[in-house]
């Protein structure tokens, strides 16, 4: 029997062999079949489905090119935005983006690197592209799909730092590199512990800390602003119709923070709202712990339900 007649034996074969898997499916072109009569036709495939996640890739890269981004090297598959807000700047001339008043105006590439003496620390991130998501310098994998990275890809694709690393590095210029990855998300290998340990003999460890605050900002984390919090958790988008949780923060310096989130934000998000909340604490690396047990969490994409980290009492540890 012709190979292109389908019967059910060959579709309950097809269905228990497993050879081909919905990877091999989505990437196939569709079949059509043209002319010919009933005992007789001609199969024509279509061109490969388009991949929507290397579409998304595609077009942050145009839209990044399309605001100003520079290739890193001539062999590189990067671009590079370095920024502050929607300010582009680059190594020869470029353009200053504008807005609806003021226009985009030519930046001569010498006085650019004249004024460099009076700018902020550059931070330095790298945008991860895989195929699957992307990630933020060594972070976890973050979905396309995800609404709650909307906004971030959004951002960028308007030729904007997005808030979320105006908000991690206050203060300072960002130099975002954008990579592309011809890959699946690679978790990073984990690094060594390098940091300090627990004093045993209590309830509750104390943390001990190798590298404590220089004294200007100790002084200065013993002071909450309560307009730094109050903005901070407006930042926080509470979705209607779920439920609400509570979140106490405690800071090294005794300070409490507490945060409302929905059961399906992630740790990240209660980073975030924290760097936030005490600017001065993007400058200082820090992790989040429980106390029962007294744990580091070191998946931040997981969810509070996830961690069950519901109406919980988390503290902040020194890196």
């Amino acid at each position: 029997m012709s190979k292109k007649f389908a019967t059910l034996n060959s579709l309950n074969a097809g269905k228990d062999s497993g050879d081909e898997s919905e990877e091999d499916e989505r990437k196939k072109g569709q079949s059509f079949f043209v002319g010919g009569s009933e005992r007789s036709g001609q199969e024509v495939v279509g061109p490969p489905r388009r991949d929507p996640d290397e579409d998304m890739t595609n077009k942050l890269f145009e839209a990044a090119r399309a605001h100003g981004a520079e290739p890193v090297a001539s062999d590189s598959v990067g671009s590079s935005m370095n920024a502050r807000g929607s300010v582009v700047h680059f190594h020869g001339g470029g353009y200053r983006l504008g807005d609806t008043v003021v226009p985009s105006a030519k930046v001569d590439g010498n006085a650019a690197s004249a004024a460099t003496d009076d700018e902020p620390p550059q931070q330095n991130v790298t945008l991860m592209m895989w195929q699957d998501g992307f990630s933020i310098d060594e972070g976890p994998l973050r979905r396309f799909d995800d609404p709650a990275n909307r906004a971030f890809l959004e951002n960028i694709m308007q030729g904007q730092i997005p808030l979320e690393l105006v908000r991690m590095y206050p203060g300072q210029e960002i130099d975002l590199k954008i990579e592309r990855k011809s890959q699946p998300y690679k978790a990073p290998k984990p690094k060594p512990f390098s940091g300090g340990g627990l004093r045993l003999g209590s309830l509750v460890p104390q943390v001990v800390d190798n590298n404590p605050p220089p004294p200007a900002a100790a002084a200065a984390s013993s002071i909450v602003n309560e307009s730094a919090v109050t903005e901070a958790q407006s930042a926080v988008e509470l979705k209607e119709g779920e439920p609400v949780t509570q979140l106490q923060i405690r800071l090294q310096s005794g300070q409490r923070l507490v945060g409302k989130f929905n059961h399906s934000h992630t740790i990240a998000d209660v980073r975030s709202f924290i760097v936030a909340a005490r600017p001065e604490l993007a400058y200082q690396p820090f992790q989040l712990m429980t106390n029962f047990p007294n744990k580091v969490i070191e998946d931040e994409s997981q969810t509070l339900t996830a961690a069950g980290l519901i109406n919980a009492v988390v503290s902040l540890k020194s890196a």
